[in-house]
């Protein structure tokens, strides 16, 4: 406990007292305060996120043309543009129906109940009664419901992973170790945090704050007010609906002129026609076609463990040009394991997954491999003890097998923590430090259970900060008493006088020692924690007193032990991540670890994985060198490309502060996370990457994409997938323009030459809306290009609807309208039309050019779409069958050509005729002209490229 002096200082500053409050203050104070809980932000009606599918320009232009259509009289054809409109909102609804539900997570991590001090009792109350004053009561496996300050504390750990990202529990004492930096709040060891629990140990803490006051609070509070920005396919469909909405604009301004001061038709009708060729403007399939591919393309992903909430984040995901990873739980394991052993001058190294007590030891001598002990291989959850190797070693090497023994015996005797399989999950009750130990245990062959019932504990002499170790006596079954001490490596070292050799003990030299430190230092260096394995036996007075008092002095008990060797462990990296990283690598995407763990740490793991590596320069800064840093600085830091950063030791905040900071360089920022932590820069994130077994809910919620397997490799699959998302978008944008501009082209001629216009507004839509649609959809699952994860990200601010792309669809739409337009003209003139010749609607010839008109422009888009699947290749290069959905949705467009132009009621409700073999010969050469000129146009590309 706190001095007496500390401790009144600290009750005087929050007004309580070693009482606790009484009910009467702590109802005061629940009224002035509020309840300890997280608020939780108003939510959205379902209509409300519904109406906000309707906000996207393109949609909003097809309202307005089908409210035109309904003007004009076109009933129909303004029903079917609203029928489109409504199934792209609720296609885009479904998606997106998940609503934020980020603050309702971190509810879930706060326990429902505490117990405090009031009226001088410990009483249990609800969680959210908590006040500022009260004093908590922890013990292990509690989870703690608010901020407080440590009064007492004894052998405290916590878990604060979800809070820091830190893996390992904290050790908590009642001062701050000074260590000359400033530190973080959350970084503070006289402190506790609501949502992070008890893992070992026993203390009292007077609550500081509660609520939206606490360091969770502060998260959700980050997390409500960080907005998201548009995506970059968001950015794009506004730019392409802004071009739409022009070109509809001009049209109609055009013909309303020619019309009406040119051709002396009545103002009304002028309008209403220059309105209805506006509606023919609009590529009314391409919300819908945008929507349904990416819906495909996100269950593509969803079958790759990438499962994507919003449909817009599947075509970001191409676009990412940086990720920003966490390092507990996304790069590494979260299990500590133990790597190394160093005994008995031999080397040892374990192998083995997690907490599984199955694996297998490789015993070293002058690095060649003397003996392995355990399970090389063996079902994963099924743990049965080996001890066949063992029983060998025992018989060929008892020194050896002693050694081992020993510091075994050390790793089992002197651990509070439990191995626990449940449903096929093995998991650590404890220390996770403590549990690697147990790990390695039975990899070696021994069985903690047999040595329980060998060993009696009679005693402990707990951990502490200072001493920075912890010892067991126990007692055999023949009377003996021993010592068994493990600790940090120096502080072992410094209390053992003699060492185990060859099975003897013997005298630990000052070389012996800088030996052991040295294998020490090279276990840090690997980002390996080290510890130190001690033992003795007592002497028969030690135990007489021991005896006598039930008690045992720490400088007594620690002091010429017999040191037996060091262990190092890790949180080891994932194995797949490796050649992830190196994917990343060569399709240019930069990698930043933003972790609350330590930077050597941090650092050794990312070379492990290849993220930092000795031939590029890196550097570590700390979350306090974050807060010295001015925006600026931070800028510079990070545009330095030829320097690889870690952050260590950061904030929510600073996480936060980096995304934004990548952001403001136009860069497309993907953040994975797995913590209560993560959640903010999650949410500001182009892309947020949550943990879908080890992450929170919080996480999750504030994510887009959840990786199902935790696979930091199905985040570059899904990249990949994401790239080729976008690709395809361009296709199909590129195919419905180009054939618009055929159809516009077409009509605006006939107008200009005061013909009987080839193709009527219903027919218009019939192509954009049927026959249009499923080849777009089907270049939206077109095959991935060779090469496409070797390029560079795209540039941010590259437009679909670039210069070349604009050139691309006003030539091969110009040749479709002068096509549409030929076979059109040849069709009447072939019927007996002479020109200037009025016909009607109903009349046989115009049924006819008509008809052969529209079988023509949907034959000439069914050719568009093998063009459009390359700007360079040539079709045939590609493969005619290389995508066989394009083949089947051509040949459903044509069957629905064929019912539009031969079904008898759609043919009086289209205006549509039969056509005979002689047409259909013309309408087929015909269209095929459009393939020659586009792979004549490729072959000068690509000679071009090639000087």
């Amino acid at each position: 406990m706190l001095d007496k002096k500390e401790l009144n200082r600290l009750f005087k500053e929050h007004n309580t007292s070693a009482d606790g409050l009484t009910t009467a203050i702590a109802a005061k104070r629940l009224a002035s305060h509020g309840p300890n809980a997280i608020t939780e932000k108003k939510k959205k009606p379902l209509w409300v996120i519904f109406l906000e599918e309707f906000k996207d320009i393109l949609v909003i232009i097809l309202i307005f043309a089908a409210i035109l259509a309904l003007i004009a009289g076109e009933t129909a054809d303004g029903i079917v543009i609203l029928f489109v409109v409504f199934l792209n909102a609720t296609i885009g609804f479904i998606q997106t129906f998940k609503a934020e539900k980020a603050i309702e997570a971190l509810k879930k991590l706060i326990a429902p109940h505490a117990h405090v001090i009031r009226d001088g009792k410990t009483q249990e109350v609800d969680a959210k009664d908590v006040v500022p004053g009260d004093i908590l009561v922890l013990n292990e496996g509690d989870s703690i419901t608010a901020d407080a300050i440590l009064i007492d504390a004894s052998e405290l750990e916590v878990a604060e992973s979800a809070l820091t990202g830190e893996s390992m529990p904290v050790r908590k004492s009642l001062e701050i170790e000074e260590t000359g930096e400033e530190k973080l709040s959350i970084a503070k060891e006289n402190m506790v945090f609501m949502g992070t629990n008890v893992t070992h140990g026993t203390a009292k803490a007077i609550v500081v704050a509660t609520g939206m006051e606490t360091e969770m609070g502060r998260i959700a509070k980050l997390t409500t007010e960080t907005k998201k920005d548009l995506s970059p396919l968001e950015k794009e469909m506004f730019r392409i609906g802004v071009f739409v909405g022009k070109i509809a604009l001009v049209i109609s301004a055009i013909l309303f002129v020619v019309g009406y001061f040119f051709q002396g038709k009545e103002f009304v009708e002028t309008l209403l026609f220059a309105s209805s060729v506006a509606v023919a403007a609009v590529p009314e399939g391409l919300p819908a076609t945008i929507t349904i591919a990416l819906a495909i393309g996100v269950q593509r992903l969803a079958k790759k463990n990438a499962i994507v909430k919003q449909l817009s984040s599947a075509e970001t995901l191409g676009s990412t040009t940086v990720i920003c990873s966490d390092k507990t739980g996304t790069l590494t394991k979260n299990e500590m394991t133990v790597k190394e052993l160093y005994f008995n001058h031999h080397e040892a190294s374990v192998h083995g997954v997690g907490y599984i007590p199955t694996g297998y030891i490789n015993i070293r001598e002058q690095g060649k491999n003397l003996v392995t002990i355990g399970k090389e291989q063996g079902p994963f959850n099924d743990y049965e003890l080996t001890t066949e190797e063992l029983n060998a070693l025992k018989k060929k090497d008892q020194k050896l097998y002693f050694a081992l023994e020993k510091m075994m015996q050390a790793s089992a005797l002197c651990n509070n923590a439990t191995l626990e399989n449940k449903n096929d999950k093995w998991r650590v009750l404890g220390d996770p430090t403590e549990g690697a130990l147990l790990t390695m245990v039975g990899k070696a062959g021994f069985d903690k259970e047999k040595m329980d019932k060998q060993f009696e504990r009679v005693y402990e002499i707990t951990f502490d900060s200072t001493r920075k170790r912890m010892s067991v006596v126990v007692k055999d079954k023949d009377g003996k008493y021993y010592i068994f001490t493990k600790g940090a490596p120096g502080s072992i070292i410094e209390i053992s006088s003699h060492m185990l050799d060859e099975g003897k003990s013997k005298k630990l030299s000052e070389i012996d020692k800088i030996r052991y430190i040295k294998k020490s230092d090279d276990m840090a260096k690997k980002a390996l924690r080290g510890l130190g394995f001690a033992y003795r036996e007592m002497s028969d007075k030690e135990i007489a007193d021991f005896k006598k008092n039930k008690t045992l002095k720490k400088e007594d008990a620690e002091k010429d032990l017999v040191f037996l060797g060091l262990v190092g462990m890790i949180d080891p990296p994932r194995p797949e991540v490796k050649e992830a990283v190196k994917l990343a690598k060569k399709a240019h995407l930069r990698i930043y670890i933003i972790t609350g763990d330590h930077g050597l740490t941090a650092a050794a793991i990312a070379e492990q994985l290849g993220i930092i590596s000795k031939k590029r320069k890196f550097k570590i800064i700390t979350g306090v060198q974050l807060n010295k840093l001015s925006d600026e600085e931070l800028q510079n830091e990070l545009a330095d490309k030829k320097v690889d950063i870690i952050f260590a030791r950061v904030s929510p905040e600073h996480k936060l502060r980096i995304v934004k900071a990548l952001k403001h360089q136009k860069e497309i920022v993907a953040v994975t996370g797995d913590g209560v932590n993560d959640a903010p820069a999650l949410k500001k994130a182009d892309i947020g990457i949550a943990m879908g077994i080890t992450g929170t809910d919080v996480s999750k919620e504030a994510s887009n994409m959840v990786l199902a397997d935790d696979s930091f490799s199905s985040i570059i699959t899904a990249i990949n997938e994401g790239r080729t998302i976008y690709n395809n978008l361009k296709k199909f944008v590129f195919y419905m323009f180009s054939c618009n501009i055929g159809e516009l082209l077409t009509i605006f001629t006939a107008i200009i030459l005061v013909m009987p216009p080839p193709l009527t507004a219903i027919l218009i839509l019939a192509v954009n809306l049927g026959t249009d649609v499923l080849p777009a959809v089907a270049l939206g699952v077109d095959p991935a290009e060779p090469g496409i994860m070797d390029k560079k990200p795209r540039d941010p601010n590259a437009k679909i609807m670039n210069k070349p792309f604009i050139i691309r669809y006003l030539y091969l739409g110009t040749a479709m309208g002068i096509i549409v337009m030929g076979v059109y003209m040849f069709t009447l003139y072939r019927y007996g039309w002479t020109w200037g010749e009025e016909l009607g609607r109903e009349d046989f010839i115009y049924l006819k050019g008509s008809t052969v008109a529209f079988a023509s422009l949907i034959v000439l888009q069914m050719i568009q779409a093998f063009n459009s699947r390359s700007e360079r290749h040539s079709i045939f290069k590609l493969g005619l069958f290389s995508n066989m959905y394009l083949f089947g949705a051509i040949a459903l467009s044509l069957v629905l050509t064929f019912i539009f132009i031969e079904v008898p009621f759609l043919q009086q409700y289209l205006h549509t005729t039969t056509l005979d073999l002689s047409d259909w010969s013309i309408i087929i050469l015909a269209s095929l002209s459009i393939l020659v000129l586009e792979e004549v146009r490729k072959y000068f590309v690509r000679r071009k490229h090639k000087a």
